[in-house]
């Protein structure tokens, strides 16, 4: 089957749900997303191809709720859509197309309003495109929390100012309401940073954990499941390839092991699933997922 955008979905860990807030797709060519991978490759992994041989990956937010806390990870693209070769220079085909977030949380019955605090695994523009809405922000009521190392680079260093930065008006926005935070720091209760760094320097992955339970919402340090157990996958926006590739082999382990959700946040289809140890290449399980819409 044709390989979609992920769906409104939740899983339970522990006493902490999280559920995944559709908010547009985005479609590749895999040759050029990735090094490391030929045709005979992406032809025997059909199910994360749409009908015309595109990559699907999904666009979202993923709503952590513990108790009476709402918290969001990442914020989508926004109300927006782009030819990805007008942000390439012509060098990469495809489409980032936005806009269903707000529609997703009033299918489970909340407002921006009610959302008390946003999470940020790194500040490319599909993960920040709801900070506002004219210049007017969205979750009136929540706090901003970005990686320290995260902010400095896209303020002063080499990527500052270009199309992946975050715009100016944007930036103020955050400054308004932000937070630094760094590794193993838990901003939120049952949120806990970890540093995931490689595809952005600063790039944060979070664990969500209750009792015995977790889950590893891994951001864009992975972000297509065929990567999982293949080393030899660089994406092409990954800053730095080989300290992500080191990322991804350490954080591998830690999917394996027993009660653990790997929440992939680009992953076609579904976002939930439990890694098999043992299967060689390393496979997921997805049938964790409750389809809510």
């Amino acid at each position: 089957m044709p390989a979609v955008s992920a769906s409104l979905s939740s899983i339970q860990v522990g006493d902490i749900s999280i559920t995944y807030l559709p908010d547009g797709i985005h479609h590749v060519r895999p040759l050029a997303q990735y090094d490391g991978a030929d045709e005979a490759f992406w032809a025997s992994r059909g199910h994360v191809l749409d009908s015309d041989g595109w990559l699907v990956m999904s666009i979202g937010s993923l709503l952590v709720r513990n108790g009476d806390t709402n918290a969001l990870i990442d914020l989508g693209f926004g109300p927006h859509s782009v030819d990805i070769a007008d942000l390439t220079a012509g060098t990469h085909e495809g489409d980032l197309v936005g806009g269903d977030l707000l529609r997703s949380l009033a299918a489970i019955n909340l407002a921006p309003a009610d959302i008390d605090a946003v999470l940020f695994t790194h500040l490319h523009p599909d993960h920040i495109g709801w900070v506002d809405i004219d210049n007017e922000p969205t979750f009136t009521n929540a706090s901003y929390f970005v990686g320290a190392k995260e902010w400095d680079y896209w303020r002063y260093g080499p990527e500052a100012g270009t199309p992946r930065a975050p715009t100016p008006a944007r930036q103020a926005q955050l400054a308004k309401r932000i937070s630094l935070m760094g590794d193993l720091e838990t901003p939120v209760p049952g949120i806990t940073a970890v540093a995931t760094p490689g595809h952005t320097p600063g790039h944060l992955s979070f664990v969500v954990s209750s009792g015995p339970a977790r889950a590893v919402i891994l951001g864009d340090m992975i972000h297509c499941p065929v990567e999982i157990g293949q080393s030899e996958l660089d994406f092409v926006f990954d800053v730095d390839p080989k300290l992500n590739r080191e990322t991804k082999a350490r954080i591998e382990r830690e999917l394996a092991q027993p009660d653990t959700v790997t929440v992939g946040p680009h992953f076609p289809n579904l976002v939930f699933g439990r890694v098999l140890p043992g299967s060689a290449p390393l496979s997921i399980d997805f049938s964790l997922s409750r389809i809510l819409a």
